[in-house]
């Protein structure tokens, strides 16, 4: 029978800790097109519960969080669309383990963000906030259902400011149906004028079982042809980085001193927790995902039981190979001294035949130092990371 956390959370703490947190917030006012992220418009009561929830899975997981912590975030779904008072309570709940130093992140979706909401976060310690913007072009948002519109994301992070959080990010996504490289050049130039403290810029993924992919299957919508898409992700490098903008990993661009330490955080493969539905824990090499499941989640927390979730341990091939994976997407690439710390051996010999190959094709530069993607390569990356994984087997 499982244990209840009432019994075995008191057990001696273990040795690794997560410096890391991240809080995933299942609800949004209207879904998004493309959109298969786990969120749903939530039933009476179960923000409520959803929110006291965290707060025991969150005690749950003290011991093996570091006090204070580098960084949380609080995502979703759309964090900014609850109601004020259970926003603020569930940033009380997270705020214990926070001090200045922690970046304290949330995302919002511009029609959540009003002058009140961004006071209140900044009363409760948030110092970054992320805005979902996508675009700055009335028919790019009305394509993918989004609930905004550009000047509710302008007035956004107006608001932000003004509370005195001066690291506003915003994000974007390219080959959305109908936008061109000429009409994506606007939404970046939009983006850009407002002078954000972080950039990403995605391409559209169009996701199985979401109405944006049965659009595509049923001829909708077109999607944007391969041409066109590395044109407008060219855009953006040169864009942002004319703006004063560090590319420092494919898709995000941030001012000197603004990086998103929280996403580092997965891109090193470091240690991290998460809390509520579909969230994902990684530590002491296991991997423990959260079923996406709102009602069973709260019920298993009511019992102070463990949420259902799948898990996987990687081994140690598996972990130098995600560790690659995921190394690989930042500007500076892998630091080769660093993984033979980490693993005992050399990251260009352990997986020799990939490195060369693509090496020997102009998309991997190898330095005594660094092994990092070119500038050429970055359009590509998912291929090319592929195969590392590939290299597995």
């Amino acid at each position: 029978m499982m244990n209840s956390w009432s019994t075995c959370k008191h057990n001696k703490p273990l040795a690794e800790q997560a410096a890391s947190l991240y809080v995933h917030v299942p609800f949004c006012r209207a879904k998004c097109r493309y959109c298969d992220f786990y969120s749903l418009v939530p039933a009476p009561g179960q923000a409520e519960a959803f929110v006291e929830g965290v707060a025991i899975e969150l005690d749950y997981y003290s011991q093996r969080l570091q006090h204070p912590l580098e960084t949380v975030f609080i995502g979703g779904g759309t964090p900014t669309s609850l109601p004020l008072p259970l926003l603020e309570r569930l940033l009380a709940t997270v705020g214990k383990y926070v001090n200045r130093s922690t970046e304290f992140s949330v995302e919002a979706n511009p029609s959540t963000v009003t002058a009140s909401t961004a006071e209140l976060l900044r009363a409760a310690g948030v110092n970054r906030v992320n805005i979902g913007a996508q675009s700055f072009l009335n028919a790019d948002l009305a394509a993918i259902s989004r609930i905004h519109t550009p000047d509710q994301a302008r007035r956004a992070v107006g608001f932000c400011r003004r509370a005195g959080i001066e690291n506003v990010g915003l994000d974007l996504i390219y080959g959305l149906p109908g936008q061109t490289p000429a009409t994506w050049q606007y939404s970046l130039a939009a983006a850009l004028a407002l002078a954000p403290a972080h950039l990403s810029c995605y391409a559209l993924s169009y996701e199985p079982h979401t109405p944006l992919a049965d659009d595509l299957a049923r001829g909708k919508v077109a999607e944007m042809n391969e041409d066109d898409q590395r044109k407008c992700y060219y855009a953006a490098i040169d864009a942002a980085t004319d703006a004063g903008l560090e590319h420092y990993e494919i898709s995000n661009f941030a001012r000197p001193g603004f990086r998103c330490r929280h996403n580092l955080t997965y891109w090193e493969n470091r240690p991290y927790v998460g809390l509520g539905p579909a969230a994902a824990s990684y530590l002491h090499g296991v991997r423990r995902t959260n079923t996406p499941d709102l009602q069973a989640w709260i019920a298993a927390m009511r019992r102070r039981q463990p949420a259902p979730a799948s898990q996987e341990t990687l081994n140690r091939r598996a972990s130098m190979a995600e560790t690659v994976m995921l190394s690989l997407r930042l500007a500076e690439g892998i630091d080769r001294k660093l993984f033979a710390w980490r693993f005992g051996e050399d990251v260009v010999n352990a997986f020799h035949q990939p490195v060369s190959r693509y090496h020997s094709q102009g998309a991997l530069e190898v330095s005594p130092s660094h092994l990092r993607l070119t500038r050429q390569a970055m359009f590509v990356a998912d291929t090319v990371l592929a195969d590392i994984i590939a290299a597995v087997d």
